[in-house]
C-alpha cells in the first residue's frame, strides 16, 4: 500500500508541473478501471507530438479544457498525448472533472507505429464505447506523395522509435490501422497537407466524412475551445468554420479547409477518370499553367496541385461543370477564400502562382496529383500507380 501511495504522489508531482495545459491534472480514480457505459459519441483526439511540434501541445491541450463546458453528457473526450516532455498517456476531458489522467504508459512508445496505434485506440474504444466516434489526428504530415531525396513518402505523424531513429507512418498503413476500427463519424486532420484526393480515397472506408487542409495549417493550429461542441456532435461543417473563424490569428491571415463526403468519392472517382483520362493516353503529358499549386517554396511539396483549378484548366466548359457536380457533392463543405484578401492561407504561395488562375472561386480546397515527366527520376509516378485513387480513376490505361 506505501509503494502504491507513493507511485500515486509522484504521478500527481509529476503532472501538476506538466505542460500539457493550464489545469490541474488528477490522478487516475481508479488503478484498474472499468469499461463505461456506452454513450452516444467518443471523441479522440490522438496527438502524436515525440517531435518539433512538442511545445505546441500546451496550447491546443489549454484550448481542450476550456472548452470542457461544451462536452455534452453523452460524450466521452479523450486525449491521447505522446510528447517529448513525458511518457505516452491517455487522459479524459469532461465538464465536471476537468482534464483527468486516466492512464500513464510505463514507457515510451512510437505513436506512428502500426501495432502502437492500433492498440491505444482499441483501448481508448473498449473502455470508452459509444454508438458513434469521431477523431482528431495532431502532428506532422506531408500527405500523399513521396519525398524528393529522401526515402520518407506520403505519411502522417512524426515521431522517434526507441529502436529505429524517427518514423512516420504512411498512408496505407494508417488505412489498415483504421479498418481493424469501427468506422468513424469523422476524421479530422489537425495536419499540412492531409487533404489530398489521394489520402481520402485510400481512407473512403474509415470514415464518413475527412476534414483537413490540402496546404500547410497555420502554426497555432485549431481553436479547440472554439470547435469542441462541433467536435462533440460531429458537426462537420462546424468544425471547418470554427476553425476558420478564428483566423486571422497572429500572422497568420487565414486557413484554406474543405469536408470531404466519402459516400462520394467513387462517383468522383468515375466522373474524373472519364474526362481526365483522355487528355493523357500515350502518356502524354499537358501543361500545368493554371493547376493552382498550395506550396512552391518547398520543392518536395509541388505536387500539390488543387483539384478545381486543374480540372478547370484542362476541361472544356461543359465537361468541367459535369464534373463539378461529382466534385461539389464529394467535398461539400469548403472554405476557399478570405473575404479581406481573396486568397487562402498557404505562407508557400507566390503571387505569380495566384495570377495564373484565371477564376478564384475554382479553388477546391483538396489538391491531387499529375503524373509529369520531371517526376521520374523522384519515383513519384511509380508511386502514383500503387494508390487506390489511380486504379479507380482509371489512369493505367493512359500509360503513365
Amino acid at each position: 500500500m506505501k509503494r502504491f501511495s507513493l507511485y500515486i504522489i509522484i504521478l500527481y508531482s509529476m503532472f501538476l508541473v506538466a505542460s500539457c495545459h493550464d489545469e490541474v491534472v488528477t490522478p487516475p480514480v481508479d488503478p484498474a478501471p472499468q469499461p463505461r457505459a456506452e454513450v452516444e459519441r467518443t471523441v479522440i483526439v490522438y496527438m502524436a507530438a515525440d517531435n518539433t511540434l512538442s511545445d505546441a501541445v500546451r496550447g491546443d491541450t489549454t484550448e481542450m479544457a476550456k472548452g470542457k463546458s461544451m462536452i455534452p453528457d453523452d460524450t466521452n473526450f479523450i486525449l491521447f498525448l505522446d510528447d517529448r516532455q513525458n511518457k505516452p498517456a491517455i487522459y479524459e476531458l469532461s465538464r465536471e472533472r476537468g482534464m483527468q489522467l486516466w492512464k500513464q504508459y510505463g514507457e515510451e512508445l512510437c505513436s506512428t507505429d502500426s501495432p502502437t496505434m492500433l492498440a491505444v485506440l482499441r483501448e481508448i474504444e473498449s473502455y470508452f464505447p459509444a454508438r458513434h466516434y469521431g477523431i482528431t489526428f495532431w502532428s506532422h504530415a506531408t500527405g500523399w506523395a513521396p519525398e524528393r531525396k529522401s526515402s520518407r513518402r506520403n505519411t502522417f505523424g512524426q515521431d522517434k522509435d526507441p529502436s529505429s531513429g524517427t518514423q512516420e507512418m504512411e498512408i496505407p498503413a494508417l488505412r489498415d490501422v483504421l479498418a481493424q476500427l469501427p468506422r468513424f463519424d469523422y476524421i479530422f486532420f489537425d495536419a499540412c497537407f492531409m487533404q489530398c484526393i489521394e489520402v481520402a480515397y485510400e481512407l473512403r472506408n474509415a470514415t464518413d466524412y475527412m476534414i483537413g487542409s490540402p496546404a500547410e495549417i497555420p502554426g497555432p493550429g485549431a481553436p479547440y475551445d472554439k470547435i469542441m461542441e462541433a467536435l462533440c456532435r460531429g458537426d462537420v461543417q462546424g468544425i471547418v468554420q470554427g476553425y476558420a473563424a478564428s483566423y486571422p490569428y497572429g500572422v497568420y491571415p487565414g486557413v484554406l479547409l474543405s469536408c470531404i463526403n466519402c459516400s462520394k468519392l467513387d462517383g468522383l472517382a468515375q466522373a474524373t477518370g472519364r474526362f481526365l483520362t483522355p487528355l493523357y493516353m500515350g502518356r502524354s503529358e499537358r501543361s500545368t499553367i493554371g493547376f493552382q499549386l498550395y506550396c512552391t517554396t518547398f520543392e518536395k511539396y509541388t505536387f500539390c496541385f488543387d483539384m478545381r483549378t486543374t480540372m478547370y484548366s484542362l476541361l472544356s466548359d461543359e465537361d468541367y461543370a459535369a464534373w463539378q457536380t461529382a466534385f461539389d457533392e464529394a467535398v461539400p463543405v469548403s472554405l476557399r477564400l478570405l473575404p479581406s484578401t481573396n486568397r487562402w492561407f498557404a505562407n508557400h504561395v507566390s503571387p505569380r502562382d495566384l495570377a495564373v488562375v484565371a477564376k478564384p472561386e475554382h479553388y477546391g480546397g483538396v489538391s491531387m496529383f499529375v503524373p509529369l515527366n520531371r517526376y521520374n527520376s523522384c519515383g513519384w509516378n511509380e508511386d502514383f500507380q500503387k494508390t487506390a485513387w489511380y486504379a479507380a480513376t482509371g489512369w493505367q490505361a493512359t500509360g503513365w
